[in-house]
């Protein structure tokens, strides 16, 4: 990418960011997340996860615009405030995995039962490494804990059960015994996205419709011309969700449920594999060349690479870079900078790739050997 390049898309995010909704109090850094690929424990349960880790085989990359012949410098060397590295087990931890941030140092870890269902949720300091027990997840058979998120000192999570039901629970941050929040009942459906807005908790569901009810426990109230939506970033909610059917552009249709404001991507006759975010979309077109652009359609760039397509924070992508050397970077489309994700193909020239989605808190968190690699999407600037 031109440097020309890099600054005109730069500043086209910049502005288009400044209308873009603001992470509500006490709610991590910017919003990044997903693919339509989610971590599962049961068929009735959808499970976020902020990085998505898949098998993939290898092939040759045909050389034709190739002018980059080795893999560009480790994601660690390009943005050193961005990245840790935590060993994958750690004492009385033998098997965790990164769920969120609860602040911009401090890591939520889980720990699972024998049946995948959660078992407890720890505090993680990355600059230390210390580890602090917050809570024991409660649940019953059958029933299993996801898409925790932090609000207001409390960390929040919701449970589905193999009737589709989904309650909530909460827990300070500091630690403590969690509590079943007072909905009037378990909600009929499955839940998905979670987050905290204020004194309120904002909620959507796998079957579309998103609702909102108080923190402290209340009535669950629906969020007027939402019924078929999603949580894309609060107040932002969108159909169809990430997890779209027959190619169909994600997150086309974009609502405001705070402003009524309403958002419709631009898709052009062909494209396939679209995934949109607040300001940005990227998809491929009818030839097989992949694209990047804001949603009103301005501002058309080719992708470099062979991308897997997903976009987190608006603005990263994991892509494959050209030339002999087989890897994966993740590519910051707003300046083109390009850090090496360290994954390497085993002698079978399979390899686990790497997919950023465009839901989830600012975590990117992947296996590498005897470590975890831990990426802040927030702090990249």
């Amino acid at each position: 990418m031109s440097t020309d390049l890099e600054d005109d898309l730069s500043r086209v995010l910049g502005r288009a960011a400044e209308g873009a909704p603001q992470a509500p109090t006490g709610f991590p850094g910017r919003i990044a997340a997903r693919s339509r690929r989610r971590r599962t424990r049961t068929q009735a349960l959808v499970a976020a996860i902020a990085m998505v880790i898949v098998g993939v085989t290898v092939r040759g990359t045909v050389g034709a615009q190739v002018a980059q012949t080795k893999l560009p410098e480790p994601v660690e060397t390009v943005w050193p405030d961005a990245v840790w590295k935590i060993p994958r087990q750690l004492p009385g931890l033998p098997d965790f995995h990164p769920a969120i941030f609860i602040d911009s140092r401090t890591l939520l870890l889980e720990t699972s039962k024998s049946d995948e269902r959660a078992d407890a949720v720890y505090a993680y300091d990355l600059g230390s490494g210390r580890t602090r027990k917050i809570a024991d997840i409660p649940s019953a058979k059958w029933e299993y804990a996801f898409a925790y998120t932090v609000g207001e000192g409390r960390i929040v999570w919701q449970t589905i059960d193999k009737n589709d039901h989904t309650r909530f629970w909460s827990v300070p941050v500091s630690g403590g015994k969690p509590a079943a929040i007072d909905t009037g009942g378990p909600v009929k459906g499955r839940g998905e996205e979670l987050t905290v807005v204020g004194d309120r908790v904002a909620f959507s569901l796998v079957e579309g419709g998103v609702f909102t009810f108080p923190l402290r426990g209340g009535r669950v109230t629906p969020v007027a011309g939402a019924e078929r939506h999603h949580i894309l970033r609060w107040p932002w909610v969108g159909t169809p969700s990430d997890d779209t059917q027959d190619r169909e552009p994600s997150f086309r249709e974009l609502l405001n449920a705070e402003t009524g404001q309403a958002s419709r991507a631009v898709v052009r006759p062909g494209e396939s594999y679209v995934r949109c975010g607040v300001t940005t979309c990227v998809g491929l077109r009818p030839d097989g060349t992949r694209f990047y652009r804001l949603r009103d359609g301005s501002r058309e760039r080719d992708l470099p690479g062979s991308p897997v397509l997903g976009l987190g924070d608006d603005r990263f992508m994991a892509v494959d870079p050209p030339g002999p050397a087989a890897g994966q970077a993740l590519l910051d489309l707003a300046t083109g900078k390009q850090g090496d994700l360290g994954l390497r193909p085993s002698a079978e020239g399979r390899m686990s790739g790497v997919e950023p989605g465009i839901l989830h808190g600012g975590l990117v968190s992947y296996q590498l050997k005897d470590q975890y690699v831990i990426i802040d999407l927030a702090r990249i600037r």
